[in-house]
């Protein structure tokens, strides 16, 4: 824990950066109008929009900051800079946080004492893709050993890293370090969370903070997701090094692969054989403690296909502009 000293009722400024999210934007603004805490700023950034997202915003009494198509990680910074809150949460405009989202993020801090803390995705899908849905949290849940992306248990704990969609940090050290890195998206959160950790600063999960994510739910958007997931992780590591357990899959599943092509040399197949029974079983563990039966199949899916893609942004992950 930082030891911060605590808030009283802060102000909060909730940044919500949106490129065409007009359809999305009127329910994520009705849904902050409606918080239970009692001071709150909302600021929208259109970035770019080429629909009538800032009109919408405008019309929903958010302020709004207009901008050309400069991107998530800048969008968030032009909020920053005329926030005038002393605490910056962001969430995305195709969200809608619970009533009480602010006030459990805002008790996080207080109670925790850390720079940021985050909440909980529910994914949200059209009614056409809703039989998919159970199988994609599933998925996240086994993920999550690695990813740390997604949580959806209900013990509060120090985290290394909270989404931006769901997340308040203490504005001052937010600033100090530049807010989220130009041009990095996906991946600009994490990027902001180890550059702040490396000043001294703590992060916490506050499983009572919750929002709604609205997702298209295809198998398209699936693996687009997992590719883009998987550029940035290649670029975080070319930033950071290899911080989290995430960073070392590659390393691991090339390993293995490369294992496979001893088994031709016969004196090799028995230890290959039983280290193959091995990953075999933890796998099969692993499903067991976080998925129902009927989901592995589902699970299975989007696991080798998250795999695949991930594995192929990762390997043709472009180096950054200079």
């Amino acid at each position: 824990m930082t030891g911060a000293p605590p808030l009283a009722t802060p102000l909060v400024s909730v940044i919500v950066a949106a490129r065409n999210s007009a359809a999305t934007l009127p329910a994520c603004l009705a849904a902050l109008h409606a918080q239970d805490y009692p001071r709150l700023e909302i600021i929208v950034v259109d970035d770019g929009s080429t629909d009538d997202t800032a009109a919408v915003a405008d019309a929903g009494g958010a302020r709004v900051v207009r901008s050309p198509a400069v991107g998530a990680s800048v969008a968030r910074n032009l909020g920053l800079e005329v926030a005038r809150g002393e605490i910056a949460a962001f969430t995305d405009g195709d969200c809608v946080p619970d009533p009480s989202w602010a006030r459990a993020l805002v008790d996080g801090l207080v109670t925790s004492g850390a720079t940021g803390v985050g909440g909980r995705q529910v994914n949200v899908f059209p009614a056409a893709q809703q039989a998919q849905r159970d199988g994609f949290e599933a998925f996240f849940r086994a993920a999550s050993i690695v990813s740390d992306y997604t949580r959806g248990d209900d013990r509060p704990r120090q985290v290394q890293h909270n989404a931006s969609c769901c997340s308040a940090y203490r504005i001052e050290p937010l600033r100090a370090v530049g807010g989220f890195a130009p041009g990095l998206w996906p991946g600009e959160d994490v990027d902001l969370d180890l550059r702040l950790a490396a000043t001294g600063a703590t992060f916490y999960y506050v499983p009572g903070a919750v929002v709604h994510h609205h997702r298209p739910g295809t198998l398209t958007w699936f693996r687009r997701m997992m590719r883009r997931y998987g550029e940035a992780e290649r670029r975080l590591v070319r930033r950071h090094g290899r911080r989290r357990a995430v960073d070392f899959v590659p390393v691991v599943v090339a390993t293995v692969l490369i294992l496979q092509g001893l088994l031709v040399i016969p004196v090799a197949r028995g230890p290959l054989v039983a280290l193959d029974a091995v990953l075999v079983c933890g796998a099969l563990g692993l499903l067991w403690s976080t998925t129902p039966v009927r989901l592995w199949p589902s699970v299975i899916v989007f696991g080798l296909t998250a795999l695949w893609e991930w594995h192929v942004g990762w390997w043709t992950a472009r180096e950054e502009p200079a």
